[in-house]
């Protein structure tokens, strides 16, 4: 056994027992494949790391190269562009982007965060106690960012007028800064990063209202694998085996996630273990590990949920709503029982 299996503890070797992965072509080079992530190597980019370092790609038949992202925008414009066959972004994102690309559609082919993180978080010496309670406040929030982009599905979820809203554009340094120093009422914008973000700042759990949209009527997919639906079938089981390579980083992310950042660090040397291995847990219970997903396994995405999804997406941001197999693709899945995650 080479060295490296021997650091990653029972947790992930038996996470990665879980999922059989074969060899799409076994007498033939391995089929390379460049795919980029969202960001940066992070808590949550964890699952990508274990995939690779414990030689799940390899023993599949697949040379993955692959590199950190800058946000869903740019992984969507690599994937869609060729320099990169698979990806990860917001699925909200890529139906913006499938909305105005018809000719371009770029298709989902599994659902990494089965809850989007997008939020608004109030203080409570604002007056701010529930959604609305936000009627005529000042908001603060970086223009493009999901959570406002999506605020009017927020809002509409919960009786909050958008004609009373004051927003406070700001950037994205400068979010959490506006609501302690008072020249906002309330900011919006990924739950992690809103509310570690306070919390540096000396601002307690206590000291405000955390509202995240799913907890309140916007239940959107969050990440999600990117191809284009042409490379995806022109390469169907080597996509499989990526996908299965996906599922296994994750399960062992879950078991053992202290592992898994041990492992990440492999890749980026300057990663903060603590601080990433805090961001790695905040993800899995409040995106990843859900009740659905404990239920029903990863990736289970229901007709009902992706179509109140796809009308909720484009009527907050203005767009034609898409079909539902323009966006998201079940073909690649392996079956339920591979995708559950035993307690």
């Amino acid at each position: 056994m080479p060295r490296r299996l021997h650091l990653l503890g029972v947790p992930i070797m038996a996470a990665l027992a879980s999922i059989a992965i074969e060899r799409s072509t076994p007498a033939a080079e391995p089929i390379p494949i460049k795919f980029v992530t969202d960001w940066a190597w992070e808590g949550t980019q964890a699952s990508w790391a274990v995939a690779a370092e414990t030689g799940c790609y390899t023993k599949a038949g697949l040379d993955v190269k692959t590199d950190r992202g800058f946000g869903s925008g740019d992984a969507i414009a690599k994937v869609a562009s060729g320099a990169y066959e698979i990806g990860v972004a917001d699925f909200s994102t890529v139906v913006n982007y499938d909305s105005t690309h018809p000719a371009e559609k770029l298709v989902t082919v599994f659902i990494i965060s089965d809850r989007a993180l997008t939020s608004a978080e109030g203080m409570k010496k604002a007056g701010i106690f529930k959604p609305q309670d936000l009627n005529g406040k000042r908001i603060a929030g970086v223009q493009g960012d999901a959570s406002r982009t999506l605020f009017p599905a927020f809002a509409k979820a919960n009786g909050i007028d958008l004609k009373s809203i004051q927003w406070v554009t700001v950037a994205a340094n400068l979010r959490q800064t506006a609501v302690y120093k008072g020249d906002a009422d309330a900011v919006v914008g990924h739950l992690n990063t809103v509310v570690t973000g306070l919390h540096a700042l000396g601002v307690q759990d206590s000291e405000m209202t955390i509202m995240p949209y799913a907890d309140y009527g916007v239940r959107l997919y969050g990440n999600a694998v990117i191809v284009k639906p042409a490379w995806a079938a022109a390469h169907a089981e080597p996509m499989r085996s990526f996908v299965k390579c996906a599922i296994a980083g994750i399960k062992a992310s879950i078991r053992d996630p202290q592992g898994s950042i041990a492992m990440m660090r492999k890749i980026s040397s300057m990663v903060d273990e603590q601080k990433e291995l805090d961001a790695l847990n905040f993800s899995t219970t409040r995106a990843v590990y859900t009740d659905d997903v404990k239920k029903n396994g990863l990736s289970d995405v229901t007709p009902e949920r992706l179509e109140t999804a796809l009308t909720q997406i484009s009527d907050a941001m203005g767009i034609a709503k898409p079909a539902a197999s323009d966006v998201w693709t079940s073909a690649y899945l392996p079956p339920r029982s591979e995708r559950m995650i035993e307690p």
